[in-house]
Formats: structure tokens, sequence, C-alpha cells
């Protein structure tokens, strides 16, 4: 075999496998995609002032998971809800709404790996907003 056949046949085989790529990347779920991204971009501000929040009036939730169940202790509630995200599959994402200062959320319907808790939570008509990544087991 010589150098022009062996230079076309690396090509050929460097194309297709590019090509295998492009293939992969289109079937490939974008879950990572965030649809209100826009929106979410404008109320950053807002966010950022609730996360604020939490750090000067020292709020941050106690958050304990265990082998069925994970509780979130909060220092005072009067409204709010609890997000389990899912980074890897959004149609998995939970939303628990709260009502008391201790809630226990049972882990058995919720996949196991990394999920985002994200609480949301007003308290004498303050707004707080937290944010922590968990992982269940």
């Amino acid at each position: 075999m010589n150098w022009g056949k062996g230079i076309v046949i690396g090509l050929a085989a460097f194309m297709s496998f590019v090509l295998c790529l492009v293939i992969l990347m289109f079937r490939a779920p974008d879950d990572s995609y965030d649809e209100d991204y826009y929106e979410k971009g404008l109320s950053y501000d807002k966010e950022y002032g609730q996360k604020q929040n939490v750090l000067d009036d020292n709020a941050k939730p106690k958050v304990i998971i265990e082998d069925k169940k994970i509780t979130v202790s909060f220092n005072g509630l009067d409204s709010g809800k609890l997000t389990f995200y899912r980074p890897a599959n959004n149609k998995l994402d939970r939303i628990y709404k709260l009502s008391e200062v201790q809630t226990e959320i049972a882990t058995n319907n919720l996949e196991k790996g990394e999920w985002k808790l994200i609480s949301e939570w007003h308290y004498k008509g303050k707004p707080y907003l937290y944010e922590q990544s968990v992982f269940i087991q």
C-alpha cells in the first residue's frame, strides 16, 4: 500500500468518526437547556437579594439526609416550597409545598444520584432562597 491510499483511508476514517459524533450529539437530550434562560437572567438581582437575606439573617436551612428521608428545618417559615431539581433529567424534578418549620420528604420516590435542593420561603414578609446539592443513595 502506498502513501496516497493510506492518507485517503485515514481521512475517510476520521470523517466517519466525526459524522458519528455529530449524529450522537443531535440524538442527545437537551435537558441542560433552560427554556426560561432569559427570564431568569432578568430576575438575577431578585434571586441574589433572596440569597443575601439567608446570609444576613443566618437563616440557612438545616438539611439532614437519612436512609429513607430528607429532613429540612427552617428557623422560621410562613410559606414556601422545596424543589428537587435533577440536572440530568428535568422530567424527574419534584416540587413540595412548605407549611411547617420542619418538613420530611421520603426519598423512595426520588431517583438515586445527585439532586439540587432549592429552598424558597418567606418569613415575616422577607423572601429567602437557598440552593444545595444533595446525593440520594
